[in-house]
């Protein structure tokens, strides 16, 4: 057997579930406070080298820490959080309806967006916005037919 921090088994399985939920509410609550931050405490303008300066973290990576938080429920997510910024973030730029349902992944399995891997979660955005753009063919063609 592993030994982690001198606990063995059952006592590491907990340990580690428990600061597995820790990280993920701590996402939420880290784009909480960084959104109150940017619209609450400094000037327009002041948020990137703010964040960058002064929490080590990049402009970018903020964003996506406070598109997590703005878009999902916590309690939702939360419960997840071995998902991580990456997927939760794939999630979060989903269309709302999309979050929640079953999807058909490339290899045949059926899975909510909160089962799938960031690779899966990509793939997924992928095939929405194909048939997003297929949908929009079609209806410029309909349109096309309609007025010849």
């Amino acid at each position: 057997m592993i030994a982690v921090g001198g606990l063995v088994g059952a006592g590491s399985s907990y340990l580690l579930n428990a600061y597995q939920r820790v990280a993920g509410e701590a996402i939420f609550e880290i784009g909480r406070r960084l959104k109150h931050v940017k619209e609450n405490d400094l000037a327009h303008g002041e948020f990137g080298k703010w964040v960058e300066e002064s929490v080590g973290m990049t402009h970018k990576h903020a964003n996506k820490f406070m598109r997590i938080a703005s878009e999902l429920e916590e309690g939702n997510y939360a419960s997840v959080s071995n998902l991580g910024v990456a997927a939760l973030y794939e999630i979060a730029t989903l269309p709302p309806e999309q979050r929640e349902a079953e999807h058909v992944t490339s290899k045949g399995e059926i899975k909510t967006p909160d089962e799938m891997t960031v690779k899966e979660l990509r793939e997924l955005k992928r095939q929405l916005k194909e048939t997003e753009k297929q949908a929009e063919a079609e209806r410029k063609e309909r349109e096309r037919l309609e007025q010849a």
